[in-house]
């Protein structure tokens, strides 16, 4: 087994998952319909003095965060995200379902094209049909 399947082996068996940090009782049961609407496998609840080692060790595709606790440190929340390839949702007091789900879905599709492999570079680039100059007669 070379490197890189070993990779490829660690990006399939990482469900598709979500972290919810600090949130009330009421929040996290709305949470958990909504991410299983969302097809997502996994949601971990964390508190802060967990979040850093739960993030790194579970790799969710996005933070969800009331926004009273993001506002305690968002420099610190965004910079965890971005090392583990997340997308951050804020969730206000009184959102409704439906942006909650509108922004989980969002953020998934964020951060799953975050985690798509780079395509091996080339000097040759393929251009669709519709941006060709037409020819010259």
């Amino acid at each position: 087994m070379t490197h890189g399947d070993d990779e490829a082996t660690k990006a399939v068996n990482t469900p598709r998952s979500v972290l919810l940090v600090g949130p009330a009782d009421e929040l996290a049961a709305r949470c958990r319909g909504m991410c299983l609407r969302a097809r997502v496998m996994l949601l971990v609840e964390s508190d802060l003095a967990a979040l850093t080692n739960t993030a790194v060790e579970r790799k969710p595709l996005a933070l969800l965060f009331p926004e009273d606790i993001y506002a305690f440190d968002s420099v610190e929340f965004d910079a965890l995200a971005r090392d583990i390839q997340a997308a951050v949702v804020t969730l206000e007091p009184g959102v409704t379902d439906e942006v909650i789900e509108a922004r989980l879905a969002e953020a998934l599709l964020r951060a799953e094209v975050l985690r798509q492999p780079e395509p091996p570079s080339s000097r040759y680039v393929l251009v669709p049909d519709g941006l060709r100059r037409p020819r010259r007669r």
